[in-house]
């Protein structure tokens, strides 16, 4: 019996290390068996101090807003173009908020959305359904993450669990702080009073300003992925057990250079990148597919740019295990984009111009 428990966890042992030495797969942009030019369309909706728009349910489009107006989020039509309601209210109240963001779940067909607050670390599950149903008498239900996770880098795991990455795991080699990627976070787990807390001194690095990942999962295919938002690449991961299966790279290899600054008073050395670099930055998920997008920005050092943003955006679509299937190359730069429930359209939120809004358009696939 001995014996067996032995072999047992050696094969455990063995397959764990394996598992954190998967070579990356690196694929080329002549990889892809299919490449599509696409132009876009303007949609007249144009919210003033707007940060991003999202459409939900095929007919609501939900429109980020810096909050000047009293309210982080307002909610259109998007046939008629009429505005139906303001929500997240700004303030300091038990149904207000001090910062929010939305943040799709990444099924096409959903009915859930997200708003996040860096500032305290939580989220806030919303079904459209109920917010439509009870408007302001909706009542917001604050989540507070643990200080060792940031949002938005998680998914949810199950009715009772999120997944989140640890902000001290490190996507370089070098800056390694030794700690599992995942941690689950249980709602109602954690107090508001020590939501930010971590014991930040057990480790060598600050790297929450590089790791942050888009984070989604299928229970069906037994699948996570983790798409990178720094770099061109991604991992995926058995759902089940947090094993990691397959890690690509490219399709322009992204040479990130990061950089250690020095450690402020009780703080750990801040990494950072030397540059921009847009890598993967959303993504929306069918049963059969997933759809990435990739800013395409790439530099090193500092640089003076334009007004007038000149680089374009592609999205790719691959299989639920990395094949690649399609290529989607856009006339200009986005940075957030949602899709239809038949598959027909890109909804995406366009930066033209660095000193203006940004623009709401679509894209026929």
């Amino acid at each position: 019996m001995r014996r067996i428990l032995y072999f047992l966890l050696l094969v455990f042992l063995v397959s764990c290390k394996n598992s954190e030495n998967i070579e990356l797969s690196y694929f080329e942009l002549e990889d892809f068996p299919r490449t599509k030019y696409c132009t876009s369309k303007s949609i007249s909706i144009q919210v003033a101090n707007s940060l991003s728009y999202h459409v939900l349910h095929d007919s609501l489009v939900l429109v980020t807003t810096r909050g000047n107006g009293g309210y982080f989020v307002e909610m259109y039509n998007l046939n008629s173009k009429q505005k139906i309601m303001d929500f997240a209210q700004k303030g300091l109240n038990a149904n207000q908020f001090s910062h929010a963001r939305v943040v799709l779940d990444e099924t096409n067909v959903s009915s859930i959305f997200y708003l996040y607050n860096v500032i305290t670390n939580s989220i806030v599950e919303i079904n459209i359904d109920s917010l439509l149903k009870y408007e302001d008498s909706y009542s917001f239900k604050k989540i507070y993450f643990s200080g060792y996770t940031n949002v938005p880098s998680f998914c949810k795991y199950d009715e009772t669990r999120y997944l989140a990455q640890n902000k001290y795991y490190s996507i370089v080699k070098d800056l390694d702080n030794d700690v599992d990627r995942f941690l689950f976070v249980k709602k109602n787990e954690f107090d508001i009073t020590n939501s930010t807390y971590s014991k930040s001194w057990e480790y060598k690095y600050y790297l929450s300003n590089i790791n942050k990942v888009i984070m989604f999962s299928d229970s069906t295919k037994n699948r996570l992925w983790c798409v990178l938002d720094g770099e061109d690449r991604f991992d995926i991961y058995k759902r089940d057990d947090l094993s990691l299966l397959k890690s690509y790279s490219g399709p322009y290899h992204y040479d990130v250079e990061y950089v250690v600054g020095e450690a402020g008073r009780g703080s750990l050395p801040l990494v950072v990148r030397n540059g921009v670099y847009s890598g993967y930055s959303a993504a929306v998920t069918t049963d059969s597919c997933v759809y990435l997008l990739l800013g395409n920005q790439n530099y090193k050092g500092k640089r003076e740019l334009p007004d007038r943003v000149l680089d374009k955006s592609e999205i790719y679509k691959l299989s639920w295990e990395g094949e690649l299937l399609c290529r989607y190359i856009l006339d200009s730069y986005v940075y957030a984009f949602s899709m239809d429930s038949e598959g027909k359209y890109f909804y995406c939120t366009v930066k033209e111009n660095r000193q203006l809004d940004p623009k709401f358009v679509y894209y026929e696939l």
